[in-house]
């Protein structure tokens, strides 16, 4: 392992900066494609493909909202096939049946093309920079629980993603979060819930906003969670370089 001050790092492992944490590390990627079908975005936001992650979820929300297709699917669900016909867009459907097939299809591509890059860098073992302090912002590797980032996250969607400093995905998550939450009307139904009136929840909540929400919640839990392991594996990571470098001899004899 070259650790030169002018060595030119090929291809880092990761890159640590004031407001996230970007890894490289092995993903399934039909499982990334899945979170895509669930909810168009949420696979890319797996990959750290933020912007277009963003990008193609506000697409699919908007579509969503507009096509009424949760509210098609809902009545499609209880048997009520002539009300889901009438309340369904089918001009706007096409366009989120492109939305939807495109994001699978380049979750997948991509996963695929970091699997890659991910073994490279482990091959390669750069140095990784254990830490940054910038004007406002400092951030470092460090042992994170990923139970406690999961349980901040059913709290909240976007509070498991601020514990691991994913500020950029802990802000959008948040914010959609609230927005779904609000209009809704999720939280006054769980009140009528809590005090047994279970008709007055179900004629305030509203379905077509609804049904946002399991999807956006489970992802919130999971990917924070997997962000706190492959957090906690790049601070081993970093600590065994640092020994390495430091402390033991390129001629230490090796056990086999």
């Amino acid at each position: 392992m070259d650790t030169s001050p002018n060595k030119i790092e090929r291809r880092p492992k990761s890159k640590i900066s004031g407001y996230s944490i970007n890894v490289f590390h092995l993903r399934n990627p039909l499982v990334v494609a899945w979170w895509s079908l669930a909810y168009p975005g949420f696979g890319h936001f797996r990959l750290l493909s933020t912007a277009k992650g963003i990008f193609l979820f506000t697409g699919e929300f908007l579509i969503n909202t507009h096509a009424h297709i949760n509210l098609a699917i809902i009545y499609s669900f209880t048997g009520r096939f002539a009300l889901a016909k009438q309340v369904l867009n089918t001009d706007l459907l096409l366009l989120y049946c492109a939305i939807l097939i495109f994001a699978v299809w380049d979750s997948y591509r991509i996963t695929l093309e970091i699997n890659k890059l991910s073994v490279l860098a482990d091959h390669e073992n750069d140095p990784l920079m254990p830490m940054a302090l910038e004007a406002g912002m400092f951030n470092c590797y460090d042992k994170r629980n990923p139970w406690l980032a999961a349980a901040w996250s059913s709290l909240l969607p976007g509070l498991g993603h601020l514990y691991c400093v994913a500020i950029i995905q802990a802000l959008f998550l948040l914010i959609f979060g609230c927005i779904i939450i609000y209009f809704s009307h999720m939280l006054p139904a769980l009140g009528f819930v809590a005090t047994g009136e279970l008709t007055q929840a179900k004629a305030i909540l509203d379905p077509q906003w609804l049904l946002n929400f399991p999807s956006f919640y489970c992802f919130s839990i999971y990917d924070s969670y997997v962000r706190s392991v492959e957090i906690n594996k790049l601070f081993d990571q970093e600590q065994a370089q640092y020994f390495t470098r430091s402390y033991q001899s390129s001629l230490f004899p090796m056990s086999l």
